[in-house]
């Protein structure tokens, strides 16, 4: 068996990787070009670059990859260099007054920078109306004016009724005013000895025999005929009245409105687009309309004057997007993807009399419509939790347009606005986890229309001298953009080696350059607390053991439980049907591997392989599918001729939570066949690795930590030398494990085996060999394989000779 172990026994110098200072190029870390460009994403930069370049409905981005990969500092960075190059005219976007339809206001695009000028442009004007006319109106010109048309048609009435007063002086009638309820009319009254009398008091005069009937006969027929006088004069009065107000309309017009439409004619001459040409139109004839307003500044005073320019806010011109200073496409990211954050709003005000109003100058702008005409970057996760957001995402990307509105019109009445859809052309790219990804694509129909494509950021690359220059690159930006100290070879190649233990591969390098920024500010910090002016490797490997030691509480707290032997391993003697199997605790931010002691029975029945695990429903599929390539196993080794009729039992001891993975079940194996065989098994020695029904060992994740796991227990006591862990064979090329198990494996304190078959892998557990069927079929006697045999044929005896009686009496 020595050779079996020798065979199979790990070197020293393959339990580790150094990264060779010779992949760094012999510069003084100041010479070093701080990298500019996007590291290791080839496949995601060309598929964001399809992306970008293709102008077309749908052809948005979605960038998926691990958290700290760079995902968002490389979209960035992609985008404002692509945006530098593309010459793209942009709009400003304003909201003016519908004077037709107030609840609809008007959209207007103009050139960039020239939104600003318009509302300047617009606010001089009504600024300048409000201030000049009602100086003309107030000017002597307009007075003397203004006074003679309206002394003109004073002497038209007065003549009209001086003429009729003298027609009905000369009947004996005067003309009076009388008081009916709260109005006063125009009336005639008869004169009798020069006094007015009304005719119900003449009536009651002739009841008691003071006046004639005949003559109130008389007044009242000259009354009758009188009466449509008076109405016809003041019919001819109302008339006149109309048409002073009219001759004074056309004063005010004809003072004032060549001034209004120079200055509106001015502002079309500067803006001639359509929509802009009709709102001036409108906006001409509205201040036509409205010149009575005017007049409310003939005072002077400032109350006047801010009444006058509150009354004229509504034609003020409301610039929601304002890209004057955008030189190039805007690019936006939006950390908060809130409804109105993204799509804007319409903001409402309380009055106690009419309850929630708004206007068009309340209209709001979001970072959707901002990145009109440029790019837009969100993070999916958070855009996805927003109420109504995706949807309304959706219908912009499928239509090219958004109509601004509040997600509370339902629970907010009052002051609706339907503010006009506007067209916008934005390309939108999502940053989200690869699961988020898979979710839509299924299950929405719409998303793979509008997010056509995908581009993926990589969580490794390959560990290259190409790949290693990057990572000294990197390193110095981050020293240059925080003024942190200088870093030394021993310093850059540490950092390398630790991205590659990220990757679990010694070929790969890690592009977590979240996480490579955070241990070269770290580094430094703890450099700078020692009084280096250079940071160099040892401070390095310290950060990594640092941050380590700040999550590693529930190791600690494991680790205890072994050394208070609650965990009951052992770590040597020999043992039939125990082995030591490995697991990996998987915190997250942590994970470490630890030994479980897994046992197997057997014994005469026909139940076949039972996982206890599997029975009290602790395990996943993934486990339970190991199970049954185990019971698999068994078929195609010892089943071939004869069928397998025995009852045996695994269980992981001590395990009460969940289990997953199949990486224990070459040592579930492993335990059966040393129950089968009646051979111990090596208690010093743990196992990890995957089977196939074949037998051959399959590879597994987690074999540094666990290999770890396994040391940190087995140095509890002391280390007797014949301690180790069996390992798959393919996991062998990425080990990297810590300096004090390397150290002990050179020491030959501690020994890592790299099996491929089960064959090998028992042979070293229990120092008996395997053996292979000869020609005859028949295994070796003495070996595990011919033991197993014999005892598969002892126990399927057995059971047949329990059952024979029961059959016999079931046949009687």
């Amino acid at each position: 068996m020595a050779n079996i172990r020798e065979t199979c026994r790990v070197a020293p110098d393959q339990l580790q990787y150094r990264c060779d200072e010779s992949l760094l190029a012999e510069e003084p870390f100041e010479a070093i070009q701080p990298c500019g460009d996007i590291i290791g994403q080839n496949r995601a930069l060309q598929a964001m670059d399809l992306g970008l370049e293709i102008d077309a409905k749908g052809y948005n981005i979605f960038v998926t990859g691990q958290p700290g990969s760079g995902r968002l500092t490389a979209v960035k960075t992609l985008l404002e260099s692509v945006a530098a190059r593309v010459k793209r005219p942009l709009s400003d976007i304003c909201y003016v007054n519908n004077f037709k339809m107030a609840e609809n206001p008007m959209a207007l695009y103009l050139p960039a920078g020239e939104g600003r000028k318009f509302k300047k442009a617009v606010a001089y004007l009504i600024d300048s109306l409000v201030t000049i006319v009602p100086k003309i109106f107030a000017g002597e010109t307009y007075r003397e004016d203004r006074g003679r048309i309206i002394k003109e048609f004073e002497t038209r009435q007065h003549d009209l009724f001086r003429e009729f007063e003298k027609k009905i002086k000369e009947k004996g009638f005067v003309l009076v005013q009388v008081q009916i309820g709260q109005a006063v009319r125009p009336d005639l009254q008869p004169l009798i000895k020069g006094e007015a009398h009304g005719l119900a008091e003449l009536e009651k005069a002739v009841e008691e025999g003071q006046f004639p009937a005949e003559e109130l006969e008389r007044l009242q027929a000259e009354y009758e005929v009188l009466f449509k006088d008076l109405q016809a004069t003041s019919e001819q009065s109302r008339k006149i009245a109309k048409n002073l107000e009219d001759e004074l309309n056309r004063l005010d017009t004809s003072t004032v409105l060549p001034l209004i439409n120079d200055k509106v004619e001015t502002l079309k001459k500067k803006y001639a687009s359509p929509p802009v040409q009709q709102y001036l139109a409108e906006l001409n004839q509205v201040l036509i309309d409205l010149l009575d307003f005017f007049r409310q500044g003939e005072q002077g005073s400032n109350g006047d004057h801010g009444r006058l320019r509150e009354m004229f806010s509504l034609f003020t011109v409301n610039l929601i997007v304002d890209n004057a200073e955008q030189k190039t496409p805007p690019v936006i990211i939006e950390d908060f993807p809130t409804y109105k954050n993204l799509f804007g709003s319409v903001e409402k005000v309380f009055d106690p009399a009419t309850g929630w109003q708004s206007d068009f100058t309340r209209i709001r702008s979001g970072s959707f419509i901002r990145a009109n005409g440029g790019y837009l970057v969100v993070q999916a996760a958070d855009l996805l939790q927003e109420p109504y957001v995706w949807p309304t995402l959706k219908r912009a990307l499928r239509t090219g347009r958004l109509t601004i509105t509040n997600v509370d019109t339902m629970t907010m009445p009052g002051g609706g606005l339907k503010p006009e859809t506007l067209p916008l052309k934005v390309k939108v790219v999502l940053i989200g986890e690869s699961r988020i990804y898979d979710l839509l694509y299924h299950l929405d129909e719409e998303f793979k229309k509008v997010f056509k494509i995908k581009a993926e950021f990589d969580s490794v690359m390959a560990n290259d001298r190409q790949a290693v220059t990057h990572y000294a690159r990197f390193v110095k930006k981050v020293v240059d953009e925080d003024k942190l100290p200088p870093f030394d070879r021993s310093a850059l190649t540490a950092i390398a080696e630790q991205g590659v233990k990220l990757t679990g591969r010694k070929d790969r390098l890690s592009t977590r350059f979240g996480y490579i920024a955070d241990l070269v500010t770290e580094a430094a910090w703890l450099a700078q607390k020692n009084g280096r002016t250079t940071v160099d490797g040892d401070m390095v490997r310290k950060v990594v053991r640092m941050q380590r030691q700040r999550v590693d509480l529930a190791e600690t707290k494991i680790q205890e439980m072994y050394e208070r032997e609650l965990y009951l391993i052992d770590v040597s003697g020999w043992k039939v049907g125990q082995i030591n199997g490995l697991s990996v605790y998987d915190l997250g931010e942590l994970a470490f591997g630890r030994p479980s002691r897994i046992t197997a029975s057997v014994s005469p029945g026909s139940d076949g392989v039972i996982n206890i695990e599997r029975e009290a429903s602790l395990s996943g599929r993934i486990f339970d599918k190991g199970v049954l390539i185990l019971t698999g196993f068994m078929r195609h080794r010892y089943g071939l001729d004869r069928p397998l009729v025995f009852s045996a039992s695994l269980c992981f001891e001590q395990s009460y939570g969940g289990i997953d993975g199949d990486s224990a079940s070459s040592t579930e194996i492993y335990a059966l066949l040393s129950a089968l065989s009646g051979q111990p098994i090596h208690q010093a020695l743990a196992v990890t690795g995957s089977v196939n029904q074949k037998g051959e060992i399959q590879p597994i994740g987690g074999g540094n930590e666990k290999i770890e796991g396994y040391f940190d227990v087995c140095m509890i006591g002391d280390l007797t030398g014949d301690q180790g862990v069996l390992i798959p064979v393919q996991n062998r090329p990425d080990l990297m494990l810590k300096d004090e198990v390397v150290a002990a494996v050179a020491a030959g304190k501690f020994h890592i085996y790299a099996v491929s078959t089960i064959d090998e892998g028992i042979e070293i557990l229990t120092g008996v060999t395997a053996g292979t069927r000869g020609k005859d079929g028949a295994y070796p006697s003495g070996s595990i394989n011919r033991l197993v045999e014999d005892r598969l044929a002892e126990l399927a005896e057995t059971w047949r000779r329990y059952l024979a009686p029961h059959r016999a009496d079931a046949d009687a």
